[in-house]
């Protein structure tokens, strides 16, 4: 399925630096135009994402957060976490794909990956990852 390694890749963004995700009202999904995917397959992964936190899903970005009110008072910090995959990159190996995704709160409370994902033994999973910023 071509949704499996995005799936697999947020679902691994969702577990590390869970402080983060404490008490999320919300998650908010945001994919880079790049990112090979149609809208039914977004929802599929949305609709996942949805049933596994049991929160509500938006595709707002930092601003439309912000503007939305889904800030804490100080209005810096979210009440829930954004998600963006940023960018894509299909290996030769049509077994192994990199993307990098960023997970974010605050601005002290944010990480952003490249994240190396493989298919093996019929399924997707992340084979490695490096932190490329935490705050």
């Amino acid at each position: 399925m071509r949704i499996e390694p995005y799936r697999v890749a947020l679902e691994k963004l969702i577990s590390i630096d869970k402080a983060l995700n404490a008490n999320m009202e919300y998650i908010s999904l945001v994919l880079n135009e790049a990112i090979p995917l149609e809208d039914s397959e977004r929802e599929v992964i949305e609709s996942y994402l949805q049933q596994q936190y049991n929160v509500p899903i938006y595709n707002y970005t930092h601003e439309q957060l912000l503007e939305q009110k889904y800030a804490e008072q100080d209005g810096t910090t979210l009440t829930g976490i954004l998600l963006t995959i940023e960018k894509y990159k299909q290996s030769d190996d049509p077994n192994k794909m990199t993307l990098e995704v960023s997970k974010y709160r605050a601005n002290e409370g944010a990480i952003a990956l490249e994240m190396i994902l493989t298919y093996n033994e019929g399924q997707w999973g992340v084979s490695d990852y490096v932190s490329e910023r935490e705050s």
